[in-house]
């Protein structure tokens, strides 16, 4: 993410004194993800605010690149299922900064004519961090990875690596461009972004790990928080059927924005 976010400094460095395409941006919206505590794949409930700063850069009217920071959280609890699912009772949330570059085509030139109105699409690469948390029994907040809740870097459980928390995703999406004066351009525009992780939520094997394993060699807490579904009443007895969550499946996660850009050229929209 460091390394992507030099590039989008450069970039912006490089952009302004080379030519005057170039564009500042700075948008809001909701942040949300489809993974195995999420019942829909695309939704705003359980969503949080997200913001981004960015820029971009256009050949022409028609194509330009993006270079975007965006700051954000998701989260989802089975506490909010309508179906059996509740019984589980597992629940994160995760802060999300990501650095992304994206290759932009809008459909309308607008640059240098009359027009105002364009639909664009974009796709490209980000670097995200992650790291999912949660909160015991007693409140305290407390970050799941380290605790290898499935087993994750136990002797026990060879196929079960550490995850990393630094991950690589594959952003794209659609939007709407309206430009407000010579210089002022308002946007909306859904994006998602295809992780290559099933542990953004924490939650991925389909069995438990051993409590009893977990507790010997990570602790109460590892223990605790692997399974929860005792913690409601009546309390769901833990054994060889319960199911965790989908391991064939990768987590995704979402952004849908109202963006404001400005432009520093002169000439790049013209009425």
């Amino acid at each position: 993410m460091k390394r992507l976010t030099l590039i989008t400094l450069a970039f912006l460095i490089q952009g302004t004194i080379l030519a005057q395409n170039l564009l500042v941006t700075m948008g809001g919206g909701i942040m949300n993800y489809g993974g195995d505590l999420q019942g829909k794949p695309f939704t705003f409930n359980q969503g949080h605010p997200t913001f981004t700063l960015g820029g971009a850069y256009y050949f022409n009217g028609y194509y330009g690149i993006a270079y975007t920071l965006t700051s954000g959280k998701v989260g989802a609890t089975d506490a909010e299922a309508t179906t059996s699912r509740y019984k589980r009772n597992l629940n994160f949330k995760s802060n999300i900064g990501e650095a992304s570059i994206t290759f932009e085509a809008n459909l309308i030139d607008i640059v240098g004519t009359e027009k105002r109105f364009t639909p664009y699409a974009f796709a490209g690469i980000a670097t995200f961090r992650m790291n999912p948390y949660t909160f015991d029994r007693d409140g305290n907040k407390t970050y799941l990875q380290p605790l290898g809740t499935e087993g994750q870097g136990l002797a026990q459980y060879p196929d079960k690596k550490p995850y990393k928390l630094s991950q690589v995703a594959f952003p794209f999406g659609i939007g709407i461009k309206y430009a407000i004066s010579e210089k002022v351009i308002v946007s909306a525009e859904v994006a998602f972004r295809k992780t290559f992780t099933d542990y953004l939520d924490d939650v991925s094997g389909k069995g438990y790990a051993d409590t009893a394993i977990l507790h010997a060699e990570r602790g109460a807490l590892a223990a605790e928080l692997s399974f929860r579904g005792d913690e409601i009443d009546p309390p769901l007895v833990l054994n060889n059927l319960s199911t965790r969550g989908n391991p064939d499946r990768k987590d995704i996660y979402y952004t849908c924005l109202i963006k404001l850009s400005y432009s520093f050229s002169k000439s790049l929209f013209s009425f």
